[in-house]
């Protein structure tokens, strides 16, 4: 908690010691009353009724808590400011105990979850699209999915607050997304674009995901999403919740924006009382639910040209070329080298078994810009390390990326078609690297390129991975067609911006029409 100015703070803090003054009186009267008399003790009669204690704090449990960690933010901040004094702020150890959260039963479960189904830990965020606190915990909770990768599932919960004008529009696109198996690369699309959210961006988001467009826009009229959504956000009024985030640790209440560390001491506590040891691995049992897309390339002499099937997937039908040979039909478990054969089929990549090592054979690149596949979300160390720390070692680096943004294979193909086109967005800018002007876009407002990669006009383009854009190189285009992890830094208004992106092909061979299919 930082230091604020003590005479604006004094009429607050009298009101929280005076809670907090009450709050210990009645835990003093409620051990006396049950010392003497062995029933719960009262707070109030009522036209007659006697209201017990117990009553009034559980319909006050939250706010008592949020005034227990007030009381124990301020006694930390006043033994920093005591050891300060003495020159011995490193010495500190803390030795009050940390206020417990309530825990909190939630009425239902919800359908909007990530991570592994079966874990220990259920991590339940109530946000809303438009607030900047959720957007700004994005990053903490792809975090702490990656570090506690299968002990936790984190599930997602609708609370668009009143004065938020596009957050239940927002809440009910993103589950619109979510029928067509696409809620979580348009939720942390939404994020990329929070405050400015419209229904032109909710379309724009849809069709760089390669959604069905038509029935998106069906979608969004939907009365019963909508109530889904409103369902949401009378559960968590009825919770007694007020604000966003609101973070739930197998129902431990964690209330406003926190740190990594703060969330991952409770759960850390929450997986000591199931017996896990601090960074124990999660083994995972079902490997049958293993994502595809993220499987390892064949480097095999072998090339997928098209795909055919019917509503049967044991119809489903490959043209390969082997070792360059004339492309031919092969079924599902048909061999196609010595001790490889095809193990599944997705309208933009071939499953197929190496030697007992499942690997990824992608659909040839049409006519055109041939994109790539980002086959991995995880950069090796090194290139973190490069993109990170952009002037050498130490501890300077970059700040961490304000979100992660999926994009469609087929969507991005289409766009880079006129990539003359939106080369010309980019003007010099008057700051300069290594004797070159930096590049600043221009004209972008209405383009659906940039604004669905989190662009906005005058944006000024610094790095993309580890390389300098400047009017002597853009390496944008080349990253776009790697097929890795796309790191993009830019200056938005003399601030430093992140942004991740990811390629992935959309939509798989079973989703499709019937029509498409034959």
């Amino acid at each position: 908690m930082k230091k604020r100015n003590g005479l604006f703070w004094l009429p607050l803090l009298n009101v929280v010691f005076y809670f907090l003054i009450a709050c210990t009186d009645h835990q003093e009267v409620r051990s006396k009353a049950q010392t003497e008399t062995g029933s719960p003790p009262l707070a109030a009669r009522i036209a007659g009724q006697e209201i017990s204690l117990e009553k009034v704090d559980s319909a006050l449990q939250l706010t008592l808590y949020d005034l227990q960690e007030m009381q124990y933010a301020l006694r930390v901040d006043k033994i920093y400011e005591l050891a300060a004094k003495n020159d011995n702020k490193k010495a500190v150890e803390i030795l009050l105990p940390t206020p417990m959260p309530p825990r909190l039963d939630l009425p239902y479960k919800s359908d909007l979850f990530q991570g592994n189904p079966k874990a220990p830990i259920t991590i339940s965020v109530f946000c809303s699209y438009q607030s900047p606190h959720c957007k700004s915990i994005q990053p903490v909770l792809r975090r702490l999915a990656v570090q506690y990768q299968g002990w936790t599932r984190q599930a997602n919960f609708d609370f668009p607050l009143k004065f938020h004008k596009e957050g239940i529009p927002a809440a009910h696109a993103a589950r619109c997304a979510a029928e067509q198996g696409s809620y979580w690369n348009y939720h942390d699309a939404l994020y990329v674009q929070t405050p400015k959210l419209d229904q032109e961006i909710y379309s724009a988001l849809g069709q760089r995901l390669q959604l069905d467009s038509a029935r998106f826009q069906q979608c969004m009229t939907d009365a019963d999403i909508r109530s889904s959504v409103l369902k949401d956000r009378n559960m968590a009024m009825h919770l007694g919740l007020k604000n966003v985030p609101v973070v739930l640790i197998n129902g431990l209440y964690l209330k406003g924006l926190r740190t990594f560390e703060q969330y991952a001491y409770w759960l850390e506590r929450e997986l000591r009382t199931k017996g896990v040891v601090s960074g124990e691995k999660y083994i995972w049992r079902d490997t049958s639910e293993k994502n595809d897309r993220n499987l390892p390339f064949t480097k095999l002499p072998l090339a997928l040209v098209g795909v055919s099937g019917s509503s049967a997937k044991e119809s489903y039908k490959a043209l390969i070329e082997v070792e360059r040979a004339r492309a031919q039909y092969f079924i599902l478990g048909q061999q196609l080298l010595p001790k490889v054969s095809l193990l599944r089929l997705y309208s933009g990549f071939a499953v197929i078994d190496n030697h007992g090592r499942v690997e990824k054979l992608p659909l040839r690149g049409k006519a055109g810009v041939d994109i790539s596949l980002t086959d991995s979300r995880q950069q090796s160390e090194e290139a973190r390390r490069r993109i990170e720390q952009p002037l050498g070692g130490g501890s300077r680096r970059l700040i961490k990326p304000s979100g992660v943004l999926t994009l469609g294979q087929e969507w991005l193909r289409k766009q880079l078609e006129h990539r003359e086109l939106l080369e010309a967005k980019f003007i010099e800018a008057e700051l300069e690297v290594e004797g070159y002007h930096l590049m600043r876009l221009e004209g972008v407002a209405n383009n659906e390129f940039f604004t669905v990669l989190g662009f906005q006009e005058n944006d000024v383009l610094m790095r993309v991975n580890d390389s300098w854009v400047h009017s002597g190189q853009n390496t944008l285009w080349d990253a776009l067609a790697s097929g890795e992890i796309i790191d993009v830094t830019f200056m938005r208004k003399g601030l430093p911006q992140r942004l991740q992106y990811v390629v992935e092909e959309l939509g798989y061979f079973e989703e499709e029409s019937d029509s498409q299919r034959e």
